[in-house]
């Protein structure tokens, strides 16, 4: 069988599992108030409750230690811009805010359908990768990027890759330009957000990026996300606020570890881990 069509059955059948997880699991929070060591992580993926076989601990932590994995994501200081032309934190994007991001040449809007995983209180290292044009964005490692191949295309590239000379799509006054990389700083930073929109794309600091890492093809994994884009948009069609659940917790979302498990399984290829 078709390893993009058992992904895509698959993520169907996740589905279900999603909707499980939002209607019955209770929401773990965090008590930010007494803890200046960065383990709010681990102190909320230590809170117990009952999962129907005896007493265990809540879904949305318990498996952090189980899915070790480098941290892909955006640093804290990137900004989005909605579709009103603001522009906010990452870390402020909320379900549902509409936001800029690129579709061939055009700038377009998208939706912000749920945070894949965040953490306000570690730090990480990003690649920050400044352009001609003074467009600069901080992504970890593995964190897909756009970027334009020798005849025209556009490839989604993990950051390390990118090389001085390596051309990106940037926004100037809402106007898309090719813009050369100058410069390419690794630098440790506090705070990571990893969000995920409809079109799996955002502008962020206005260049064109990826919401995937840990990925070799963007394309692939954006189609096999199609069940959940349709899961997000009846629920909201059915206002439902959280179709995913109100993860606000500093962690990896249930919904990220699934998507990862499957992949394992069904298409382990498509993984990059280093």
């Amino acid at each position: 069988m078709n390893k993009r069509f058992l992904l895509f059955l698959t993520s169907l059948w996740m589905i279900s599992i999603i909707y499980a997880f939002t209607t019955t699991a209770p929401v773990v929070t965090a008590d930010d108030s007494n803890n200046t060591t960065g383990n709010n992580t681990i102190n909320a993926r230590r809170q117990p409750y009952d999962d129907g076989y005896g007493y265990g601990y809540g879904y949305e932590h318990r498996y952090e230690a189980e899915y070790a994995r480098p941290v892909s994501c955006f640093s804290s200081d990137t900004l989005v811009t909605l579709i009103n032309q603001q522009k906010i934190p990452i870390g402020k994007r909320r379900v549902g805010d509409q936001l800029l991001t690129l579709s061939g040449t055009k700038i377009v809007s998208t939706e912000m359908m749920m945070m894949l995983d965040q953490n306000q209180l570690s730090s990480a290292m990003f690649y920050t990768i400044i352009t001609a044009s003074g467009h600069r964005v901080s992504l970890t490692s593995l964190h897909l990027i756009a970027a334009i191949t020798y005849d025209g295309h556009i490839a989604y590239i993990p950051a390390k890759n990118i090389k001085n000379g390596d051309t990106l799509r940037v926004v100037t006054n809402g106007r898309v330009y090719s813009s050369s990389v100058i410069d390419i700083i690794k630098e440790i930073k506090f705070g990571y957000y990893a969000p995920l929109s409809i079109t799996g794309t955002l502008l962020a600091n206005n260049v064109e990026v990826s919401c995937f890492s840990n990925v070799k093809n963007h394309d692939i994994v954006q189609f096999y996300m199609s069940p959940l884009r349709w899961y997000y948009r009846l629920s909201r069609l059915l206002s439902i606020e959280q179709p995913f659940g109100n993860h606000t917790v500093n962690g990896i979302h249930y919904v990220a570890y699934l998507l990862h498990k499957i992949a394992q399984f069904v298409y382990p290829s498509i993984i990059q881990l280093s």
